[in-house]
C-alpha cells in the first residue's frame, strides 16, 4: 500500500497530462481546419458582397466555433501581395479584423467587393485565427491561458475568364 501512495500522485499527474494534451491537440487541429474552411469559403465567394460574413458563419459551424474548449479572440482576413521571388507578404492597407460573431474590429479596409477575381491576376488572401486555450485540468500552468494563432493562405478563385 505504501508503494501505491508513492506512485499514485505521479500516475494521476501523467493521466491528467495525457488528457490535457489530447484536448489541446484537438483544439489546435480544429483551429487548423477552421482557418482552412474560412480560406476555402473566401476563395469560392470571391468578390461577393457578403463573402466575409459567409466565411465567419462557416467558422462558427466548425469545431473551433461550436465547442467551449477554446475561445476565438479574433479572425483576420487580409490581402497578400506576391513578391517577385514568389513569397507572399501581408498588405497592411487591406486588413479586416472580426470577432467570431461577425462584428468588425475597427474599420473594414478591404471590402470583399473590391477583391480582384480576374483569371490570372486574382488576389491572394490570408486568414489568421487567433484563439485562446485555457487549461482544463489545472495541471499545467493553471492560472494562465495559452494564446495561439493559425494562419492559412489561398488564392481567390477566378470569377471571370
Amino acid at each position: 500500500m505504501t508503494e501505491f501512495a508513492i506512485v499514485a500522485p505521479i500516475l494521476f499527474f501523467v493521466l491528467l497530462g495525457i488528457l490535457e494534451s489530447g484536448l489541446l491537440l484537438f483544439v489546435i487541429g480544429s483551429a487548423r481546419f477552421g482557418a482552412g474552411e474560412v480560406a476555402r469559403q473566401e476563395s469560392e465567394s470571391g468578390n461577393a458582397a457578403n463573402a466575409d460574413q459567409l466565411s465567419l458563419q462557416t467558422l462558427q459551424r466548425t469545431a473551433i466555433g461550436t465547442t467551449t474548449l477554446s475561445q476565438v479572440v479574433e479572425v483576420d482576413i487580409y490581402r497578400l501581395i506576391e513578391q517577385p521571388n514568389g513569397s507572399l507578404t501581408i498588405d497592411a492597407l487591406h486588413y479586416n479584423r472580426y470577432q467570431l460573431n461577425g462584428t468588425p474590429i475597427g474599420a473594414i479596409t478591404w471590402p470583399s467587393t473590391t477583391r480582384n477575381v480576374t483569371n490570372g491576376a486574382s488576389d491572394f488572401l490570408g486568414v489568421t485565427l487567433q484563439y485562446r486555450y485555457k487549461w482544463k485540468t489545472g495541471v499545467f500552468l493553471a492560472p494562465s491561458a495559452v494564446n495561439l494563432t493559425q494562419t492559412f493562405e489561398i488564392r481567390l478563385e477566378p470569377q471571370s475568364y
